[in-house]
C-alpha cells in the first residue's frame, strides 16, 4: 500500500500507524483480533478485553478459543479458522450463540478474513465479533408473538398445526395413539354481555392456566379463537386415558372461576378425536373434534368421544 503523502503542518502523531491502529482498535464497539496459524491471540482490541473481563492484555496474549471458552465452543471456531486459512476463503456474519453457564447465552455476528504477507502467503487471520444478543431478542419477540396466542401465551393455531403434523407423523412411525380435546366456552358471549369482556379475558386466562395443570408436560395445550381451546395428547396407551383428562378438564373447571369480587358460573363442553381410529390428518382429527364438541354442547358441561 502507497503511503499517504505528508500535509505541512499537521502533527506527526497522525504518521505514526501504531498510533492510530492502537486508537482504532481501542475506539471500536466490535471485538477484533488477530491471531495466527496455530489460532493464538496474537493483537486484540480493548473490546474484547472488556467482554471477557480481562485487565491485562498478558492475559489474553497467546491463548485460543479452546482455553477462554471450553472445548466444545473452541473447537468449532478452531477448525473453522483452520479452513479460512487454509483455502484463503472468509465468513462474514456468520450467527453464533455460545452459552454461558446460567441458562443464557452470548449471541454475537462474527466476520473472519485471512491475513496475507507481500508474497500472498496466509499468515493469520483478523477476526472481527459484534454481540447481537438485543438483535437475538427482538427476533425471539417476533417469533413468539407469530406462534402463540397475545392473551393467554398458549400456542396459536399455526404452532398447533405443525405439532400436530409432527406427532401424527411420530404417531405412524411408531403405532401409537394421539387425542385431540376440542374445548369451547359455554355460553362465553352471555359472560361478556354480563361481566364484561375485561373479565372475559381474565376467564380465557385462568381457563388456560387450568387447562395446563390438567395435562401432561408433554401435552399441548392451545388457543385457537375466542373461547376454543385445543389439547393434543401425544402417545397415549389407550382412549380412556383422553377420556379422563376431558372429564377431569371439565369436572375442575365447573367448580368456578373465582375473579374477585365475582365469581361466575363456567362450564366448559370437550369434544374427543383419535388418532388413527377417527382420521390420520390433522384437518380430519380437528373436524372430527368438533364435532364432538357441538354434540356435547347439546347438553353443556359435559364431554363426548366422536363416533
Amino acid at each position: 500500500m502507497d503511503k499517504f503523502p505528508l500535509l505541512p503542518d499537521i502533527p506527526e502523531d497522525f504518521y505514526n500507524t501504531d498510533l492510530l491502529f492502537q486508537a482504532l482498535m481501542d475506539t471500536m464497539s466490535d471485538s477484533i483480533y488477530f491471531k495466527d496459524r496455530q489460532c493464538r491471540l496474537i493483537r486484540f482490541s480493548r473490546k474484547l478485553m472488556d467482554n471477557l473481563g480481562i485487565s491485562d492484555p498478558i492475559d489474553l496474549a497467546g491463548k485460543t478459543d479452546i482455553e477462554l471458552f471450553g472445548p466444545e465452543f473452541g473447537q468449532r471456531t478452531r477448525e473453522e479458522e483452520l479452513r479460512i486459512m487454509e483455502t484463503g476463503q472468509p465468513i462474514i456474519g456468520m450467527v453464533e450463540g455460545r452459552d454461558l453457564g446460567n441458562g443464557k447465552k452470548n449471541w454475537t455476528s462474527t466476520t473472519k478474513f485471512p491475513l496475507r504477507n507481500a508474497k500472498g502467503e496466509i499468515f493469520g487471520l483478523v477476526g472481527i465479533t459484534r454481540e447481537i444478543n438485543e438483535l437475538k431478542q427482538v427476533e425471539n419477540d417476533l417469533q413468539f408473538l407469530a406462534t402463540h396466542d397475545v392473551l393467554t401465551s398458549l400456542p396459536n393455531r399455526y404452532l398447533l398445526f405443525d405439532r400436530m403434523d409432527q406427532a401424527i407423523n411420530r404417531a405412524h412411525r411408531h403405532g401409537n395413539i394421539l387425542a385431540i380435546l376440542f374445548i369451547d366456552i359455554d355460553d362465553f358471549k352471555m359472560i361478556n354481555d354480563t361481566y364484561g369482556h375485561a373479565t372475559g379475558d381474565l376467564i380465557l386466562v385462568q381457563i388456560a392456566e387450568q387447562l395446563k395443570k390438567n395435562v401432561r408436560e408433554v401435552d399441548t395445550v392451545a388457543r385457537i379463537g375466542g373461547d376454543e381451546f385445543i389439547v393434543l395428547m401425544e402417545s397415549i396407551q389407550n382412549e380412556e386415558e383422553a377420556v379422563h383428562v376431558a372429564e377431569r378438564v371439565v369436572n375442575d373447571i365447573r367448580k368456578g372461576i373465582n375473579i374477585f369480587p365475582i365469581c361466575p358460573d363456567v362450564t366448559v363442553s370437550v369434544g374427543i378425536s383419535l388418532y388413527p381410529k377417527h382420521g390420520t390428518s390433522s384437518s380430519q382429527l380437528m373436524a372430527r373434534a368438533d364435532d364432538a364438541m357441538y354434540r356435547a354442547k347439546i347438553n353443556k358441561n359435559s364431554f363426548v368421544l366422536y363416533s
